[in-house]
């Protein structure tokens, strides 16, 4: 595997961190000629509505950072999609230029984060002749943490690799080897132990776990922190405007919400309106009734 291939696997995986971490340095580097050229690159993976509000932004740094701020908050595929656009058009970008090349640049240990329940997995053989065989089988034990990964609270600021979520990475690397035999790189998934290795408060066995709004203490919070996922997963957005219409809400505020063009921006709108503390109890209440299995998770997510 090239070390520019093994880059591109690493932005991939986790395009919306990227993002997320390099912000502030993206913006620096795109504002450095017109914006206007980066936002033309991007025409199809925005909407109209979007395009047309970031070109409306009166600078240069202004629009970049809106530009970032709509894909951050929009699906990983999509901020994949960004991604290989400024890779492609790095050459107009010196700062960006400097970025990829430096990261492309093979690290015998990268850096990497997995949290509890998530496995990252890079190991590396390199200038091995006459291998009769090599076996590289992985068994990744459900509910374990990962001993490859650095469990901590947060990931490093510029973590190569990030698995998190119960997710698993496995990124091994073969190069410049002889094989005679059978290459084995399978991965098996077994079942958790009897006791959770991860720390967490327990549920008695066979009691069903069945979120609820009282499951949330901070619901200002709760909405605050899984913005992201719930512009990015909620597609019922009409219902929960009815729903919470006929509770109360204000007749402008759901005419706003119903005015925009897609779920992602309806969701913007409608998170955007719970302000206090009553109308996010109203909100998260909605959600639960239309769109509950995105709320399960997330709410398991954050006990």
């Amino acid at each position: 595997m090239s070390r520019s291939t093994w880059h591109s696997i690493l932005l991939i995986l986790h395009a919306m961190e990227f993002l997320k971490s390099y912000k502030k340095d993206l913006c620096k580097w795109l504002s450095t000629m017109d914006a206007e050229f980066i936002i033309d690159k991007c025409e199809d993976i925005l909407t109209a509505k979007q395009d047309k509000a970031i070109r409306n932004q009166k600078t240069d740094p202004g629009k970049i950072s809106l530009l970032l701020e709509t894909f951050i908050e929009m699906e990983e595929s999509t901020c994949q999609n960004f991604l290989k656009i400024l890779k492609k058009e790095q050459t107009h970008y010196p700062g960006l230029q400097q970025h990829f090349s430096k990261s492309t640049q093979a690290s015998s240990s990268p850096t990497v984060y997995a949290d509890c329940n998530s496995t990252v997995d890079t190991r590396k053989v390199t200038n091995v002749r006459g291998i009769k065989d090599l076996d590289m089988h992985v068994i990744v034990q459900a509910g374990s943490g990962n001993r490859s990964g650095m469990n901590v609270s947060q990931p490093p600021p510029h973590a190569e690799v990030v698995a998190t979520e119960h997710s698993h990475v496995f990124a091994s690397e073969i190069s410049n080897c002889t094989i005679d035999g059978n290459l084995n790189m399978s991965v098996m998934q077994v079942p958790a132990p009897q006791a959770s290795q991860c720390p967490g408060p327990s549920r008695p066995k066979n009691m069903t776990y069945s979120p609820s709004i009282s499951s949330i203490s901070d619901k200002r919070g709760f909405l605050k922190r899984n913005r992201t996922a719930l512009v990015s997963q909620v597609k019922n957005v009409k219902a929960i405007v009815d729903d919470l219409q006929s509770g109360g809400c204000h007749d402008e505020m759901a005419a706003n919400v119903n005015a925009q063009l897609t779920p992602q921006e309806m969701m913007r709108k409608l998170l955007d309106s719970a302000t206090s503390t009553g109308a996010a109890n109203a909100l998260i209440q909605a959600l639960l009734t239309h769109q509950k299995d995105v709320m399960d998770d997330l709410i398991a997510e954050n006990a």
